[in-house]
């Protein structure tokens, strides 16, 4: 087994190349790293536990005033023990492990092949931090061609020296154990490296997974009224927010009259107001009698006054009165806060508030909620 460790001293790594930089400062300045967070990665010879070993894993850590990284790679096919035992040992010394879809595949795939050598990788006693799980169920909004690691550094503009993929690298290794050729293990160290390594600065996405953790204030907010592409007036709801986190790269998202911007430590939300009529259902149906001619329902007590030619006892989806104002949609029907909406038809799935009833005590619940709206919508 190789064993290869490398440092940069804090002080001096402003020496060296910008995506260097940018990994260290948001190593330091997360809140989620300390000298007991470690990530890693791992390099296997395929997809099956049962048959494929790791034959490289890769590890940064932050030491003092250092940020390092360690790599151990197995310099044959029986070497697999002796880099799961080295791992195994080294990592007691951690309590919060980082990864990139770690969950689903390196953490399984490294407990699997260790329980073969009698190794107990309990990564329940982790605090575990999948950078890919959150910010994977937003690729609606951050627009990339896939899900990958490199697709994500990429977008953030980390510009890779490897080119290679996990799988492009399975034949590479398996050629070194056939000629020990030290030309290359160039590429299999770099790959899982920066693999590693870049995983720093990928950490500053989930300051974008954070908005819809509810991890910002709502700043201010306002009815704008302006002039549409047809030269009509219309109105938007604009909601201001202050982010917890700064945001690492520009986002705009735009849907079903629903507008997402956000840039540094600020996100402005709009959201088109509707002019029209909609309909007010009653709950308790068996009250009221519907009116044909005037296109409403009225209670009991009233109805006793109409003639019974016309009316007619109403029914879950003709209990309404009807409404003309200006509204906003409502995308939740059991929020528990926006509990008088109207609806087109009855069995809508989604509704809307009259405008004038959002005020200062309901914003926050309208930002959530628009907020998860724009999340779910994929």
């Amino acid at each position: 087994m190789k064993t290869i460790t490398k440092t940069f001293n804090l002080n001096d790594i402003h020496n060296n190349d910008s995506n260097t930089n940018n990994t260290a400062d948001n190593f330091i300045n997360n809140s989620l790293c300390s000298e007991h967070t470690i990530f890693f990665d791992i390099e296997t010879t395929g997809f099956s536990r049962k048959y494929c070993i790791v034959y490289l894993i890769g590890c940064m850590y932050y030491a003092g005033n250092e940020l390092c990284y360690t790599q151990w790679l197995a310099e044959n096919f029986n070497d697999e023990a002796n880099v799961l035992m080295a791992f195994h040992k080294f990592v007691q010394g951690f309590d919060t492990i980082i990864h990139f879809n770690g969950n689903a595949f390196d953490m399984p795939f490294v407990k699997e092949r260790g329980e073969k050598y009698k190794l107990n990788f309990d990564f329940d006693n982790f605090k575990s931090i999948d950078i890919y799980k959150p910010v994977s169920k937003l690729n609606h909004i951050l627009n990339m061609e896939n899900q990958k690691q490199k697709s994500f550094e990429k977008l953030l503009g980390i510009k890779r020296q490897d080119p290679f993929s996990g799988g492009d690298l399975i034949e590479v290794f398996k050629q070194y154990v056939e000629s020990k050729d030290e030309r290359l293990l160039i590429p299999l160290l770099l790959h899982n490296k920066e693999d590693v390594f870049y995983m720093g600065k990928l950490l500053s996405l989930l300051s974008i997974s954070d908005i819809f953790l509810g991890k910002y204030n709502v700043k201010n907010y306002r009815f704008n009224e302006f002039t549409d592409l047809n030269g009509d007036t219309a109105k938007e709801l604009c909601i201001e927010l202050e982010l917890n986190s700064s945001l690492p790269t520009k986002l705009s998202y735009n849907l079903e009259g629903v507008h997402f911007n956000g840039d540094g430590n600020l996100a402005h939300i709009s959201v088109s107001l509707i002019n029209g009529t909609y309909k007010y259902f009653y709950n308790n149906y068996k009250d009221y009698y519907f009116l044909p001619l005037e296109d409403k329902a009225v209670h009991k007590s009233l109805a006793r006054f109409v003639d019974n030619k016309h009316k007619k006892k109403a029914t879950a989806s003709t209990c309404y009165e009807k409404v003309t104002s200006e509204f906003l949609p409502l995308f939740d029907l059991k929020n528990e806060v926006f509990t008088k909406y109207l609806l087109n038809e009855f069995k809508d799935k989604t509704g809307c508030i009259k405008a004038d009833t959002l005020n200062n005590s309901t914003i926050k619940e309208y930002t959530a909620m628009i907020l998860k709206f724009i999340e779910k919508k994929h």
